[in-house]
């Protein structure tokens, strides 16, 4: 025989217990505040449900009926503005409670209050729109790199069923025994659900600092540029794509001139802080698609994909221009610096990014020994490197 009263009483324990794992989750990962507002959402549909349905009968109709929904729309408002956090938008209360809101103003209207159907259709508007909301937030964020399809299909499932649960209305205390197989699927999706989520909602967060922490790896923490194990990644990537598409690429190798004195007169900070002036001069003259980082110490380099031979000397030449031209106040002291550039031009296909680096080497020491502070081609064609030889004779063979 159904135990029905068990059955509703695990659909009231079921989101508490996720809810409180994810607030679990949330002090473990305090930077993902999200996790935080999905397990208080858990929570208070855990309180919803109980009002609404395990305690209908027992306690006053306001109490089950119009906070009880209330909650149930709050909740399905916080999980909603959750999943707005995670993606970095902006939060707002009177939208997270708009629902309730709603909720509560058509209480007021007599006709509707009165057909529990009617109620019913009202509730289950205000869970599919938020419902939708979480899963357009989802959507939209979809290209950053952590996998969140699972839970996309998961709300978009559960967004399905919502309109289901309007049948039940005004049964859940009585039941009318046609609607036991309804009843028992409600209780079902609910505890699916809840675990569900429970556990990807989890793991988007542990994919998010995943992601945050091999996005650190790369990056220069003093400048904010690519570091060195960074740029070769993006570049080699770069490099199989221009080789692709036969496109010419170029690069450039920089080096601030007599930067040891720099540090010697003005201190580590002076130092600090004509490294990140030229990054900051350096990205701002970069198109979107050039690759730009710090693979040593005042040594920099940019990988410019689909660049002449021309266009890549005007632009080093901007550069060590608008550097020099830069000066730096140190207190009641001006710091200034120059740069010397080496260029190393690709118009074959078959070279690759550790050639260009040789070649643009060659031209940057050539640069220095000229006296500093001036912009030097390569002399020579760009050859592959043995490794890309190799690689050119097997395709070749094959």
């Amino acid at each position: 025989m159904l135990n029905l009263p068990t059955l509703l009483a695990i659909t009231v324990f079921t989101p508490a217990l996720a809810g409180c794992l994810l607030l679990l989750s949330w002090l473990q990962h305090r930077r993902i505040f999200a996790l935080a507002l999905w397990g208080s959402g858990f929570i208070v549909a855990s309180v919803a449900t109980m009002l609404i349905i395990v305690e209908r009968g027992t306690i006053p109709d306001f109490l089950s009926i119009v906070i009880g929904n209330a909650l149930l729309a709050a909740a399905y408002g916080i999980l909603w503005s959750g999943v707005r956090n995670f993606e970095g938008r902006r939060v707002s209360v009177v939208l997270t409670l708009a629902g309730a809101f709603i909720w509560i103003v058509t209480c007021l209207i007599g006709p509707i209050y009165a057909v529990p159907a009617a109620r019913a259709t009202v509730m289950a508007a205000i869970a599919v729109v938020y419902s939708l909301l979480a899963f357009g937030e989802l959507w939209r964020g979809r290209g950053e790199g952590v996998w969140r399809w699972p839970i996309m299909l998961l709300v978009l499932g559960h967004t399905a069923v919502i309109p289901f649960r309007i049948q039940l209305a005004g049964s859940a205390t009585f039941p009318d025994f046609s609607h036991v197989n309804l009843i028992i699927f409600a209780i079902f999706e609910t505890v699916f659900v809840s675990i569900c989520a429970a556990y990807l909602f989890g793991s988007l967060a542990k994919d998010r600092i995943a992601a945050l922490y091999q996005r650190a790896s790369l990056v220069d923490p003093l400048t904010g540029v690519a570091n060195r194990r960074g740029f070769f990644q993006a570049g080699e990537r770069q490099m199989s794509r221009n080789r692709f598409a036969h496109r010419p690429t170029a690069l450039l190798l920089f080096d601030i001139d007599r930067f040891k004195r720099v540090n010697d007169t003005f201190g580590h900070h002076g130092g600090d802080k004509v490294l990140t002036a030229f990054c900051q001069l350096a990205t701002s003259l970069l198109r979107p698609a050039d690759l730009f980082g710090r693979i040593g110490g005042e040594e920099f380099a940019s990988l410019l994909p689909d660049t002449e031979r021309q266009d890549a000397l005007a632009l080093a030449e901007r550069l060590r221009s608008g550097f020099e031209a830069t000066s730096h106040a140190l207190g009641e002291r001006t710091v200034a610096a120059t740069v010397s550039i080496g260029v190393a031009i690709s118009e074959d296909a078959s070279s690759d990014l550790g050639a260009l680096l040789e070649a643009a080497d060659q031209a940057l020491y050539r640069a220095k020994a000229l006296g500093r502070n001036r912009v030097e081609l390569s002399a020579h064609p760009v050859e592959p490197s043995p490794k890309r030889k190799r690689a050119i004779l097997s395709s070749a063979v094959q």
